[in-house]
């Protein structure tokens, strides 16, 4: 098989294994989503996926499945893997040595891995025992399905996600000035919601000003669909609120309230934890919750939030909803200055997709 035919061959393969690296997701971070299939004469023999962090990789699983079939037999097989095969001891033994152990033939990535560590090395390897090996093919997916896991190879802060919903005429609240207690005015549709779920369950924080707090008392976790709920960052800078008259001071889940009060004491409960940061500086906040664990953060309001985080450059993307309907006055939704890569019709609603890299 040659050309254009072997190409199709190869992307659809990859195809499957992209789809089988997805079904790691919200689970593997801060490492990679990778699924890996093993074809032989035209024929998948076998496949698999990295499940979650610290597990074995996806090449160990689907080489794993298939002990009996002989150095000569893989010699003649394609390993197909989302993200070129990891070089380096790590929490695991490096994928390259075992596809070089086992003897597979040819073996076809769909990207190279951003991770120093790693990146061209573990082609190399392959190539240097003589394996086939190809990269690139359906290289915009795979990048598209690692993007968080790109990012944090790239940079030092967490990748930041935005989102509001706002009503057709722009508004993101029917009060300029909410009243305290007032609780969460829903602009969007239960579709559009169900998807704010998922979107949830795909960050490990979730972050929200004071004010939220005081006004909508919101849950801030994963409830319409399956997921994990993400940690719950409250920015109070001076502890004003008293986190006992909230839903989220005794929902399951770990909450962070990041503060900047001088004396920096406080007392601990089950469900609070603390955090002094540098609330003058967002960039350094942010650092300091990548160094917390947080790799991913999605900020859900309030507007001062959204607003501060937009005229700081800090984001990476931003989904904003749109509902059908008018709410003729009140807060003005953020605007936000970035490039459309995606738009939505969610029942009634609307959603577009915005990128923050030109």
């Amino acid at each position: 098989m040659t050309g254009r035919n072997e190409r199709d061959e190869d992307e659809r393969w990859m195809k499957r294994a992209l789809e089988l690296a997805e079904l790691g997701l919200n689970a593997t971070a801060p490492n990679p989503m990778v699924g890996c299939i093993i074809v032989l004469k035209g024929e998948m023999i076998s496949e698999g996926w990295h499940k979650k962090y610290g597990d074995a990789h996806a090449e160990v699983i689907a080489l794993a499945k298939i002990p009996h079939h002989t150095r000569e037999q893989l010699s003649k097989a394609t390993a197909y893997v989302t993200l070129e095969p990891c070089s380096h001891h790590g929490k695991t033994p490096p994928c390259s040595e075992l596809l070089i152990e086992r003897g597979v033939g040819r073996v076809v990535s769909a990207m190279v891995d951003p991770n120093s560590l790693v990146s061209g090395k573990g082609h190399k390897k392959l190539q240097q025992a003589g394996i086939d090996t190809l990269t690139g093919v359906l290289a915009k997916e795979a990048r598209e399905l690692n993007k968080k896991f790109i990012h944090l190879h790239n940079s030092e802060l967490p990748y930041i996600t935005l989102k509001w919903a706002e009503s057709k005429d722009g508004f993101i609240d029917p009060e300029i000035d909410a009243s305290i207690g007032r609780g969460s005015f829903p602009i969007t549709s239960d579709e559009a919601r169900v998807y704010v779920h998922t979107l949830r369950a795909v960050h490990r924080g979730i972050l929200v000003g004071r004010k939220t707090i005081a006004v909508d008392d919101p849950s801030l976790n994963v409830r319409i669909v399956d997921g994990v709920s993400p940690i719950r960052i409250v920015i109070d800078p001076d502890l004003s609120l008293d986190m006992s008259c909230y839903k989220i001071s005794s929902l399951k889940g770990e909450t962070w309230l990041l503060h900047n009060r001088a004396d920096g004491v406080v007392s601990k409960t089950d469900f609070i934890r603390y955090i002094k940061a540098p609330l003058h500086n967002l960039e350094s906040t942010l650092k300091l919750i990548r160094h917390h664990g947080i790799h991913s953060v999605l900020i859900e309001g309030g507007a001062y939030t959204l607003v501060k985080f937009i005229e700081s450059g800090l984001w990476n993307e931003a989904y904003v909803f749109s509902s059908s309907s008018n709410l003729t006055n009140g807060l003005n939704a953020p605007k936000i200055d970035g490039r459309i890569i995606e738009e939505l019709d969610l029942d009634i609603d609307s959603l577009k997709i915005y990128t923050n890299q030109n």
